[in-house]
């Protein structure tokens, strides 16, 4: 992530949720929806704001790294704690139906996933970092330590699977997507994450290599690699999106920046 304003102007902190709907394929605008900053995101940007991280605690997160993954040290110390959108949010772009059965792929210590929750009766989750499995389970949830592109998921179908900024940070994006697919129930829907512009890696222990797949969306424009994601990607599975917005990433800061800030692009897709 790269940082954003110091958390003592959070108030007045710029945050981007508009787009150049003109730019969007024509059969993506109309399924623009905005969402705005609300009560939510400013709660969250005064937590980060009272829990930046401090020097020590950051310079022992690179200690560790040099032995881990990031995701593993970020389990291990309980830091960086994310906030992609608010449940409200969520409700804007699935609508008010509570779903039977939730699947939450890569769900990390799970921050994200709880905003999540009230939107289904049962959840499900899987996470490949020992440590933020553990706090995963310990918070109550159901989780599974398996790369779901690799390994079969029992429980299935769902009728909503989130894929929250994973697609950029695993080895096989496309056939994750495939996946995911699979276990989806016939009109379910399927809601991804996408930090733009797209620049993926995937964790092997404490080294960062090139992925064995890319995912066609290298547009330099926000509204470009949508539209590539979801022409090259998304639709050629069956996948009819009904919903496109854009959010901050956020991640609490630490010694060197009050808050870090990604790009995101949210896709509601909708199995045929």
């Amino acid at each position: 992530m790269t940082p954003a304003a110091d958390l003592v102007t959070t108030s007045i902190l710029d945050l981007y949720y508009d787009i150049d709907v003109v730019a969007l394929s024509p059969r993506l605008r109309e399924r623009f929806i905005k969402l705005d900053r609300d009560a939510a995101t400013d709660a969250f940007l005064a937590q980060a704001g009272r829990g930046r991280h401090s020097w020590w605690r950051t310079q022992l997160h690179r200690l560790l790294r040099q032995f881990m993954s990031d995701f593993d040290a970020n389990g291990l110390l309980d830091m960086y704690p994310l906030f992609v959108a608010s449940t409200e949010h969520w409700r804007q772009l699935l609508g008010q139906q509570r779903f039977a059965r939730l699947l939450d792929v890569g769900a990390g210590s799970g921050n994200v996933t709880r905003t999540l929750l009230p939107l289904a009766e049962h959840v499900v989750t899987t996470e490949m970092s020992r440590h933020m499995a553990e706090r995963l389970r310990r918070s109550g949830l159901e989780c599974h330590e398996i790369d779901l592109a690799e390994h079969d998921l029992p429980g299935a179908p769902f009728d909503l699977i989130s894929c929250l900024n994973v697609l950029d940070r695993t080895a096989r994006p496309r056939r994750l997507l495939r996946r995911m697919c699979e276990l989806l129930s016939p009109g379910g829907r399927l809601l991804i994450a996408l930090a733009l512009p797209y620049n993926p890696f995937f964790f092997r222990g404490n080294s960062t290599p090139e992925p064995l797949e890319r995912l066609a969306c290298s547009d330099p424009s926000w509204e470009g690699a949508v539209n590539r994601l979801v022409e090259c990607e998304l639709e050629p599975l069956g996948l009819t999106v009904v919903g496109v917005s854009r959010t901050p990433y956020l991640s609490f800061g630490d010694a060197e920046s009050g808050l870090y800030e990604l790009d995101d692009a949210l896709l509601v897709c909708q199995k045929s």
